[in-house]
């Protein structure tokens, strides 16, 4: 018992030590992004890249975020957007394989930072590119992963327009898919400048805050605001 405790604690503090982490083989990813702006544009080659580009929102904030520490490698962070237009630009695999790909990617996806707010662009031009796949590939899932979807199209952090976006969206798609549009209704209700996405990290941006510019950092749940000048 003592010795399973002690090796689960010394696991613990490797991680914590540990300077960065990828849960997903970043080799593997750029190798495959690089054989494609070669030219090199295959069922196979578009297969490598879309089987090593992250499936989920965890595996996309661990392997593009960028945090403010000197020891921080953001490599992965800088070429984040020209990821993103690798991956819905991808025209030899499988539609609806690259649909999953983006559904699973988007469901619980929050705009907490460029990288994201660029994909939201992105993903709005491919929805509206692949509206009755994108619907029908959300209509088998559960309806809470569904607004969980829409609640990120639809949640505006930018100077865009959402509104016309969804208007379009909507009447086109309501007859159709009349569940699935009202799960995107109230998506858009709650969340079309519904709410600001606080940092996920904030004591880290507090660490940040305190050695660079010495300001007395306070993170503000209810305001979401990133700095103390109370």
């Amino acid at each position: 018992m003592k010795r399973t405790f002690f090796t689960t604690l010394f696991l613990i503090i490797a991680l914590t030590v540990t300077a960065q982490y990828f849960p997903v083989d970043t080799a593997k990813l750029n190798k495959a992004y690089v054989t494609l702006k070669q030219g090199i544009c295959t069922e196979k080659t578009e297969m490598d890249f879309l089987e090593a580009f992250p499936t989920t929102w965890l595996e996309f904030y661990m392997t593009y975020s960028y945090i403010n520490d000197e020891n921080y490698d953001i490599s992965m962070s800088q070429i984040c957007s020209e990821h993103l237009i690798t991956l819905l630009g991808l025209s030899h695999v499988n539609d609806t394989l690259l649909c999953k790909k983006v559904v699973n990617l988007t469901i619980g996806m929050k705009d907490n930072g460029e990288c994201t707010g660029v994909y939201q662009d992105y993903l709005i031009g491919y929805i509206f590119k692949n509206e009755d796949l994108i619907i029908n590939t959300l209509s088998k899932l559960r309806k809470g992963h569904q607004m969980e979807f829409w609640q990120f199209c639809w949640s505006s952090t930018c100077e865009c327009n959402r509104a016309e976006h969804f208007n379009k969206i909507y009447n086109r798609n309501k007859d159709k898919y009349p569940e699935e549009m009202e799960i995107s209704r109230i998506a858009y209700e709650h969340f079309y400048e519904g709410i600001n996405y606080p940092n996920l990290l904030p004591h880290k941006e507090e660490e940040y805050n305190r050695k660079y510019y010495n300001r007395n950092y306070k993170y503000n749940f209810d305001g979401y605001t990133d700095s103390g000048d109370e």
